[in-house]
């Protein structure tokens, strides 16, 4: 639904098709290889950026340094979106941030969106250790995302940890005055220390306003933590999530974000302010499947089947369950050789949990295992890499996708966001990404970059996926719930 709405964006500075060669190509190319891109200002809200103005990190240290920073000196205002909140030390240590900042800064304004039933789990989670800022100050806000699908008696009795299957808020943003970085990464010790993720920071004002202002439409739709640590609905909201009709609140939610949508779109076409110092494009993808929202899987599948002949794909996930929709697109409608990166079961998060729990990456391996022999029987195997991220004592949890033109050596394209491309990130939570498209030399040498870090610690998989034991219960289960991993 949102992808109709969308088709009333403006392109008010389209992506470049003048006879320019394209910056970082290996042999001489026209820019106007580039409108094959333009569709995208149909899809959604465009951001003109500097390339200058973004740099990509690498390690889960550099951003944890960015964070712990960040939180320490904002002036006005930090917004933040994750899955979660951790109770160690390093978490502490960003709580401790804020703490002083707000002292010293009665201007600032603090806004986090966290999930319910993941921010509740145990007696100390991510609720219990924020209330000390949640009693201190009016000027921070914390909200907590319920989905609407879980109630009634699944509610009641389905135990801490289980219930997650059913939906989450897992966008992750971080947002610091007139800066975003966004990332795929939770706000936990792993992510801090030795979990690879993908993080971009962006410096620009209008990105920084929008995904504030997106945040604030889903926290109007979350419940809000009072002083006394009792949850309420926000002010501009009236439905409980779960005792309100499903269908009331997800039509109503949905509304709130296309509405959303559609007053940036007029507000674009209205400004029309070209930027002249725009080298790179930003477009913000959503996706809220169960308000009824998919627009990002929409875009991302457009992206692929539209990509063209010679071009190349590498793409990441970190919980390998591509839908059978992606999986069908990048089998029969994708012309571009691609490189797939996942998770080893070794650096799955889930090796060695206690409980069901540990055969999740034995599932993983037989999902892979089920794209190869799709790939094999249509005779596409030939354009595939598929490798596993392997690096001792790390887990892997990156993903998006780097997209390269005809004849280029770097990517002019990056899906970076919280989406793994699969059944849960279209149909259970909520999830946003960015297409990033960019003809900044110095970008692109640092988008591969990146991918290189990542890439080179895979190594060649289809041998491995195909010989590799599964339990004969993890197949069972694989069959019957795939669309909750």
């Amino acid at each position: 639904m949102i992808r109709r709405l969308l088709t009333t964006f403006i392109d008010h500075q389209p992506i470049p098709s003048t006879d320019m060669n394209i910056i970082g190509s290996s042999k001489s190319f026209r820019l106007s290889t580039l409108e094959s891109l333009n569709w995208l200002h149909s899809e959604s809200p465009c951001f003109p950026v500097n390339g200058n103005k973004i740099k990509v990190i690498l390690e889960p240290s550099q951003f944890y340094d960015t964070l712990a920073e960040s939180c320490l000196h904002a002036k006005y205002r930090i917004v933040m979106a994750s899955l979660y909140l951790g109770i160690g030390d390093l978490e502490n240590k960003l709580i401790a941030n804020i703490h002083t900042n707000l002292a010293q800064n009665d201007r600032l304004k603090v806004d986090m969106l966290l999930d319910y039933t993941r921010g509740t789990r145990g007696e100390i989670n991510s609720k219990t250790t924020l209330m000390s800022l949640v009693r201190k100050t009016k000027n921070f806000k914390l909200s907590l995302y319920h989905t609407p699908a879980l109630r009634g008696l699944t509610k009641k009795l389905m135990p801490p940890r289980w219930n997650e299957l059913i939906g989450l808020q897992h966008m992750k943003l971080y947002l610091f005055d007139e800066t975003v970085v966004i990332s795929g990464a939770n706000l936990s010790k792993d992510y801090f220390t030795n979990r690879q993720d993908r993080y971009i920071m962006i410096e620009d004002k209008p990105l920084a306003d929008f995904y504030a202002n997106l945040i604030g439409k889903v926290q109007e739709f979350s419940l809000q933590v009072k002083q006394n640590e009792d949850v309420e609905l926000h002010s501009k909201w009236n439905l409980v999530p779960f005792e309100a009709a499903t269908v009331d609140f997800a039509s109503v939610a949905r509304e709130r974000i296309v509405d959303f949508f559609q007053t940036i779109a007029q507000q674009q076409k209205d400004a029309m302010d070209v930027r002249k110092d725009a080298d790179t494009w930003v477009f913000p993808l959503v996706e809220m499947g169960q308000l009824g929202l998919h627009h990002d899987s929409l875009v991302t599948k457009k992206l692929l089947s539209s990509s063209l002949k010679h071009s190349m794909l590498r793409l990441a996930s970190g919980y390998f369950n591509l839908t059978d929709s992606y999986m069908h697109t990048l089998t029969h409608d994708c012309p571009a050789s691609c490189s797939i990166l996942m998770a080893h079961p070794n650096a799955n998060g889930f090796q060695g949990a206690k409980g069901p729990a540990g055969g999740i990456p034995a599932a993983y391996t037989l999902i892979a295992r089920y794209f190869y022999k799709k790939l094999k029987k249509a005779n596409q195997h030939h354009r595939f890499k598929l490798l596993e991220y392997s690096k001792p004592g790390w887990t892997y949890h990156a993903k998006g996708l780097w997209y390269y033109l005809p004849g280029c050596d770097l990517p002019t394209v990056t899906l970076i966001g919280s989406s793994n491309f699969g059944e849960r990130s279209v149909n259970r939570d909520l999830e946003t990404q960015i297409c990033l498209v960019t003809t900044n030399e110095s970008l692109q040498r640092m988008l591969q970059v990146e991918t290189d870090h990542l890439f080179q610690n895979g190594s060649m998989a289809e041998e491995a996926l195909m010989s590799r034991p599964v339990p004969r219960w993890v197949r069972t289960v694989v069959s019957l719930f795939r669309n909750y991993f």
